[in-house]
C-alpha cells in the first residue's frame, strides 16, 4: 500500500478540524508511492491517533511540522509541534497504556491515543519513538518499505 497517499487521505478525513484549528501546518512528504506492506485500517488509525493528539494538545497559533522520508529499507514520518502544557513525563510513560501526559491536566480523553498507536506501529514490524525537548515534542515513525 502506498503509505504516503494513505496519510494524505488521513489528513484529508481531518480537514475541517484542521481548518477549524489555528495550527498551521508545514508538510514535507514524497509526490511519488512509498510503498510498504501495511494493514491499511491500523495505519489510518496510527495517523489518526497522531493528528488528533496533535490538534488537541499544540499550542494554539503554532505550526506543526511533518516531514516523510525514505531511504531504501524504510518509510519515516516525523511530526513536532509545541505543546500548549506542561510536559512532566517521560516518552515511556505516555505511550503506556491508561497514562495522561499531564495529570492535571483538564481535557478531555482516555489517554490511549498513543499508546495504541504505538502497539499498531510495533504488530506492523515499524517503530514509534518519542521525544521531549522542553515543550517541543516530537514523534518519529519509521515503517519497512515493501521489497
Amino acid at each position: 500500500m502506498d503509505v504516503v497517499a494513505l496519510f494524505r487521505q488521513t489528513l484529508g478525513e481531518l480537514e475541517e478540524k484542521i481548518n477549524n484549528s489555528s495550527l498551521q501546518m508545514k508538510i514535507t512528504a514524497p509526490d511519488h508511492k512509498v510503498l510498504c506492506n501495511l494493514d491499511g485500517r491500523r495505519t489510518y488509525r496510527i495517523f489518526e491517533n497522531i493528528m488528533t493528539n496533535i490538534l488537541k494538545y499544540s499550542m494554539d497559533n503554532s505550526r506543526v511540522y511533518i516531514s516523510v522520508k525514505e531511504n531504501e529499507k524504510d518509510v519515516s514520518f516525523t511530526f513536532k509541534n509545541i505543546s500548549a502544557y506542561e510536559m512532566n513525563f517521560t516518552p515511556e510513560e505516555i505511550t503506556e497504556r491508561f497514562t495522561r501526559g499531564d495529570k492535571a491536566r483538564n481535557t478531555e480523553g482516555s489517554g490511549l491515543g498513543l499508546s495504541i498507536a504505538k502497539s499498531l506501529t510495533l504488530l506492523q514490524g515499524g517503530n514509534l519513538e518519542i521525544h521531549v525537548d522542553g515543550d517541543l515534542f516530537k514523534l518519529n515513525i519509521t515503517f519497512p518499505k515493501a521489497k
